[in-house]
């Protein structure tokens, strides 16, 4: 018996199950009266509920990469210097206006939770799709990882505040632990309820900025900002800062696993991310100013190991007042927010890997009644944790964790740029509801930037960064070769859509 027995399931739950699934066969382009009873069957147990709207997906965009804004970008600061942080950042902030524009029109394409899976799945084939949805799952993993620990920095910092004596490492990890086991059991309880928190906790972590900015604003002094050398290591201190800088805004491409829950998407998608990327913008050039410029020394706020640089700047403007206490407090939503968007990405990419055999199909569970992917959730909940245990004993684990995250991100944005000239080539019957300005020479811009970074990667010489991401990489493709390319599902959304288009070619 199918899990989702519409005898089990309320009459609203059912009928709205049946309207997923009608959305999602139209979506794919394929004739509904084609599908085999199986088939169909299948999308009913795992279909996913549609409540988000606008303010959900700019949310969600803001919220995932708002952490961004709270640590991570700084220790780019002793690479380049305050001026090279500032150019390594508006060279980011300018890759991720055009990232996001050539993004909607591939998420809106093909609107499933597969996000970065379909897009490779339809335009090459089943192993370039696999390597797409890979690299969103290392990027969106190793994101939580760095948020996860940072968070417990945080609080750990906050702790100090009040009882000073205690192990900072062991605190950190027991707060991370705490931070992964609470936005489990959100993410379990429904996609509705973590859409609205995640909107008020974006309120919170955008009003703490908004705080931290006119807190410190008396502080500023131009000097600093114009500090002696301009550019420590000239304009290769840039260059190297470029890693760091795009913490800034890597992940704000969660939002291309959301048109599955999200209403209209068409609509919803490219107005909900293109708002977020300039609210982020705005946010990143602030931030920036207000950190180095009222900071006292800049190598001090991007120590290797200092992942709290904004109530850190605080401590020294406003040192041991009451509203450095409540600051620090506030300025939590910024990372738990994150968290909460990273570890929806995380379990999103896997459930759509699972669904479609891509991975263990286990992984595709869905909750019948509340439609959660609740195996992915406590799997990957899991992993997290273990990586926070690491963390204890690794001094670098956030540092690590923010640059293979990115590493991963800047080898997928190129392949999805693939993706678009593939598909506009080969298949220009297929329905874009929003097509990205200035093609081709946008999407192209994007591919030679993110290049341009990959090499920068490989100028820096991270023997771990590279060898943890080569093996990651190798082991996610050793299954796919191994196990999951004979046992894909064909009525998975994204195999539909990919059988739409040879049908259609």
């Amino acid at each position: 018996m199918s899990q989702n027995d519409p005898s089990d399931l309320r009459p609203e739950t059912a009928r709205e199950i049946d309207a997923v699934v009608s959305e999602i066969v139209s979506e794919a382009h394929v004739d509904a009266a084609e599908l085999s009873a199986a088939e169909r069957e299948y999308l009913r147990d795992h279909a996913l509920r549609k409540p988000m709207g606008v303010l959900h997906i700019w949310a969600l965009g803001v919220g995932v990469v708002i952490t961004g804004e709270y640590f991570g970008w700084n220790i780019g600061l002793q690479k380049g210097g305050p001026i090279g942080m500032l150019l390594a950042s508006l060279f980011v902030c300018a890759l991720y206006m055009m990232w996001v524009l050539a993004l909607s029109e591939l998420s809106v394409a093909m609107p499933f939770a597969g996000g970065p899976m379909a897009y490779g799945r339809r335009a090459v084939g089943p192993a370039f799709g696999f390597i797409m949805g890979w690299s969103m799952l290392l990027e969106s993993l190793f994101a939580t990882v760095g948020t996860g620990l940072a968070t417990g920095g945080y609080i750990y910092y906050v702790v100090n505040l009040f009882f000073r004596g205690f192990d900072p490492a062991l605190v950190t990890t027991i707060a991370a632990l705490a931070t992964v086991a609470c936005f489990a059991v959100v993410q379990w309880l429904g996609s509705r309820l973590q859409a609205r928190l995640m909107e008020w906790m974006t309120y919170g972590a955008v009003l703490a900025l908004v705080w931290f900015w006119i807190a410190c604003f008396p502080a500023i002094r131009v000097e600093r900002i114009l500090a002696a050398p301009l550019l420590p290591e000239g304009w290769l201190g840039a260059i190297k800062a470029i890693p760091y800088a795009i913490w800034w805004l890597v992940m704000i491409e969660t939002v291309a696993l959301a048109p599955e829950e999200a209403r209209e998407p068409h609509v919803t998608i490219p107005r909900g991310l293109t708002l977020a990327q300039i609210t982020l913008v705005v946010l990143v050039l602030m931030t920036w100013f207000v950190t180095v410029g009222a900071g006292s020394d800049y190598r001090e706020t991007g120590a290797d190991t200092m992942s709290y640089p904004l109530p850190f700047v605080y401590g020294q403007v406003w040192p041991n007042s009451l509203h450095l206490t409540l600051f620090s407090v506030a300025a939590l939503f910024g990372m738990i927010v994150s968290y909460n968007g990273m570890i929806y990405a995380v379990t999103r990419q896997s459930f759509s890997l699972g669904r479609a055999g891509y991975l263990p199909q286990i992984l595709g569970h869905v909750h019948h009644v509340r439609r959660t992917p609740d195996v992915s959730i406590v799997f990957w909940s899991l992993v997290v944790a273990g990586f926070v245990i690491w963390g204890y004993f690794q001094s670098q684990a956030v540092n690590v964790a923010v640059l293979v995250c990115n590493f991963a991100a800047l080898i997928w944005y190129m392949l999805a740029i693939v993706c678009l000239f593939i598909l506009r080539h080969r298949d220009p019957h297929l329905p874009r509801p929003f097509r990205v300005p200035w093609y081709p020479v946008l999407p192209a811009l994007v591919f030679l930037m993110s290049l341009f970074s990959i090499i920068v990667y490989a100028w820096l010489n991270e023997p771990i960064v590279f060898g943890l991401t080569v093996l990651m990489y190798a082991a996610g493709f050793c299954y796919y070769l191994l196990f999951a390319r004979g046992r894909l599902v064909s009525a998975a959304p994204e195999e539909l859509a990919a059988r739409g288009g040879h049908e259609k070619s």
